[in-house]
């Protein structure tokens, strides 16, 4: 019996081997597109647009940088600022965003290619009243530790958009699962009470802050996107991920459509140790 089984093993195992076929998968190279990330607030200091373009589908090296482009901002008025390019792709600018003002950029790349974000408000934003901590211990549903919870209140009038970006210990969480963003739609005009914001649990002496932003429908739709293809996905039957338009056009509308958006916002924030 030992000696049936010994040689059935040996069997499967030739059998399985000689079926390994090095398969050598064709992707077409897609166009090259633009890539917008930037943001206006009413903070003091720099504000940054990033650009990049696409890159191919097997390509694991980081997003070619655009430089020399000209990135123009301007208001309901007019120019307010042209941007400095600090880095390799990265275009900086310390105007301070007023509330009320409607903001949008427009970029001219060294190849000629024209393109300008769509107007967008930049909207008041509530105050965080309180932030507090609570430590929990470990159940089958949360792991031990510190979790932060925040106060705030929300204005009378639907049609509001939030986003919250955090702070541990100075680096900015950027994981799919670390962005928060909601809209007014079952809380209007009513104070938001024990607003728990942290999935990964602190430790004694972690420092956190907490950012509170009010974005625009557009914005919020586009991070709603952007979640559902990086968070949300993994499994047998899930779409596959597509590409996010955002809110950059093509001034002539023959030219490639660019990906990624430009916003704006006001900010309130809070920070506290844990102790």
């Amino acid at each position: 019996m030992q000696i049936k089984i010994s040689f059935f093993i040996l069997f499967a195992l030739i059998v399985f081997s000689s079926c390994e076929d090095v398969i050598d998968l064709k992707v077409p190279d897609g166009d090259i597109q633009l890539v917008v990330d930037g943001w206006l607030t009413n903070l003091e200091g720099e504000k940054q647009v990033l650009l990049s373009t696409t890159a191919n589908y097997f390509d694991n090296t980081e997003p070619p940088k655009v430089t020399g482009a000209l990135v123009v901002l301007y208001n309901e008025a007019g120019l307010v600022d042209t941007l400095h390019e600090k880095e390799p792709g990265k275009y900086i600018t310390e105007h301070v965003g007023q509330v009320g003002s409607t903001y949008h950029i427009y970029i001219r790349t060294t190849a000629g290619e024209v393109y300008e974000s769509n107007p967008e408000t930049l909207r008041f934003v509530p105050e965080i009243s309180a932030i507090y901590s609570e430590f929990k211990e470990e159940t089958a549903f949360v792991d031990e530790g510190y979790y932060i919870s925040i106060d705030t209140n929300e204005p009378l009038g639907k049609g509001d958009h939030y986003r919250w970006k955090q702070y541990v210990n100075g680096d900015y969480l950027n994981e799919p699962f670390d962005l928060i963003y909601a809209s007014d739609e079952f809380v209007d005009g009513n104070p938001i009470l024990g607003f728990e914001v942290n999935t990964d649990p602190l430790v004694l002496g972690d420092h956190y802050r907490i950012q509170q932003l009010s974005i625009s429908k557009e914005a919020h739709d586009f991070f709603s996107q952007l979640q559902e293809q990086t968070a949300f996905v993994g499994f047998l039957f899930d779409s596959p991920p597509s590409a996010l338009n955002g809110n950059i056009e093509p001034v002539d509308p023959a030219s490639k459509k660019a990906l990624g958006y430009f916003g704006v916002s006001a900010v309130s924030e809070k920070e506290i140790v844990i102790e």
